[in-house]
């Protein structure tokens, strides 16, 4: 797995929550929630990382994640994108999630790795 630390987070590379608001007063509501979020990441991205790591190469959608850790898919949604940006999570195909409409699954495998065992 990659260096989970990083001396100076930044969204754009998945270390940092991002925030975002139509207004004002949401858009400081959104950042202070952000550095909030943004001080446990290092830890929360280990919890996400372990538990997709549970479901090998078929990898997991939101949904499970959310189910196993016993955390609502609002709080894994977003670790999975930061995971992505990382390089530590990779895109497998999309499933059916809860709402009867297709999700993106995601495994610890790069697809290409799975490609080559095969």
């Amino acid at each position: 797995m990659n260096d989970m630390s990083n001396t100076f987070p930044r969204y754009r590379d998945g270390t940092a929550a991002g925030f975002k608001g139509n207004s004002t007063m949401a858009r400081e509501n959104s950042q202070e929630a952000a550095e909030h979020v943004s001080k446990t990441l290092a830890r929360r991205h280990r919890q996400m990382f372990d538990a997709w790591a549970l479901y090998g190469p078929a990898g997991a959608i939101p949904e499970q994640i959310a189910e196993a850790l016993g955390l609502p898919v609002h709080v894994v949604r977003p670790r999975a994108g930061e995971l992505v940006k990382r390089g530590l999570l990779f895109e497998v195909g999309r499933r059916m999630g809860d709402m009867g409409k297709p999700v993106m699954a995601y495994s610890i495998v790069r697809p290409e790795a799975q490609a080559v065992a095969a």
